[in-house]
């Protein structure tokens, strides 16, 4: 069986996290789970370490959450592979 953990994020985090998880449902056709996700998200940062380093470059403020999800529903358009 595999075991889970609990982690913490703002509500506004979580938000961010939901509206990614309804495009990426969306755009796969299928229902994903926060894990999942996450896992999707990281490998896309291991991927492309540039847009990492961007976003830790220029951290985003809690209450620009639109222009994160602005940048990441352009890098994934970009990105064929999902």
């Amino acid at each position: 069986m595999t075991e889970y953990t609990s982690i913490r994020v703002r509500r506004d985090t979580k938000k961010l996290l939901e509206k990614i998880l309804i495009d990426f449902e969306t755009k796969l056709g299928r229902r994903l789970d926060y894990d999942e996700l996450i896992r999707i998200l990281a490998l896309q940062a291991q991927a492309k370490p540039q847009l990492l380093r961007l976003l830790l470059q220029n951290p985003v403020r809690e209450h620009d959450t639109d222009r994160a999800q602005h940048l990441l529903r352009s890098e994934r358009r970009r990105d064929t592979r999902f």
